[in-house]
């Protein structure tokens, strides 16, 4: 992990506080490419795990590029672009009052040859794939159709013998719940509340007991309170990962010293719920300890 980019466990660790972690941007490898680059679009199947990329701009380059993850799967990158419908691609137009009229409607269909990564690691809610381990040849049909600016994809996918049906469509805005039990987690330093709210990423591979032993470790100051500011906002990024952002503010004591942080809670949408993630400062604290590591399992 690159501790620069990321704080999954120390976070507000560097202040001195196990209760809170921060992440300052997404990791590097986040956007990784396969085939092609932006613009391209992600879609998820939450209930299955299988995952989409494709790029349904018809005027760019990679146009119809696209690869398909799933479990039993691993990573399917086919040989060839999709096809596109030209008649509802994702392109800027224009009506007879010369108006513009952006079409966010996108059919596709592809059926082929395609090399299959079934070691290559699956699709996380903040990192994609890239090929590695052996490959094997394979064929894939695929015959989908999304909705950019609704966010929602219905896809059939057939991977040789293997067929699913992806079904994706942005996350319920319903993390009222998850956030109120996020803060009063956190206002009472109750880690083991933290880890079972919180998403993998934040566990980063520790057990219960290992996250409460390390955080505990790196404990020197106290809460005192967090408040919510705002209302949550959601979004939705073009990789199809969804999060609820609450704007907060953090009061802690460090050294004696009471201290005040102007943040975001950041919670992600991942298997069907909603999870904690990280709080993220608006700016850097003085105090803030940016050599602190990540802690380990002991």
């Amino acid at each position: 992990m690159n501790k620069s980019t990321r704080f999954i466990l120390a976070g507000f660790a560097a202040l001195g506080l196990a209760s809170a972690m921060v992440v300052s941007t997404l990791p590097a490898g986040a956007e990784a490419s396969v085939n092609f680059g932006d613009p391209s679009v992600g879609f998820r199947d939450q209930q299955t795990g299988a995952y989409l990329r494709i790029d349904l701009d018809s005027t760019d380059a990679g146009a119809g590029g696209f690869y398909f993850s799933a479990p039993g799967v691993g990573l399917v990158v086919p040989a060839a672009p999709a096809t596109l419908d030209k008649r509802s691609s994702n392109d800027d137009s224009r009506d007879d009052g010369g108006e513009s009229n952006e079409k966010h409607d996108a059919q596709f269909r592809y059926e082929g040859p395609a090399a299959q990564y079934a070691a290559a690691p699956l699709a996380g809610d903040i990192s994609e794939p890239a090929p590695s381990g052996p490959s094997t040849a394979t064929t894939v049909r695929v015959i989908g159709h999304a909705d950019t600016a609704k966010r929602t994809a219905s896809v059939e996918v057939w991977i040789g013998k293997k067929h699913f049906n992806l079904k994706a469509a942005p996350a319920p805005r319903t993390a009222g719940k998850v956030i109120t039990s996020v803060i009063t987690a956190l206002k009472a330093t109750d880690l083991g509340a933290i880890y079972d709210l919180g998403d993998p990423s934040l566990r980063h591979g520790l057990t219960k007991a290992q996250f409460i032993t390390a955080m505990s470790a790196s404990k020197s100051g106290s809460v005192t309170a967090i408040t919510a500011t705002g209302a949550t906002s959601y979004v939705t990024t073009s990789a199809g990962v969804d999060f609820a952002l609450v704007p907060i503010t953090f009061a802690y004591t460090k050294d004696a010293t009471p201290n005040e942080v102007n943040a975001h809670l950041r919670l992600i949408y991942t298997g069907g719920q909603w999870r904690y993630m990280t709080m993220q400062p608006d700016s850097t604290p003085a105090n803030y300890d940016t050599t602190a590591p990540d802690p380990q399992a002991p």
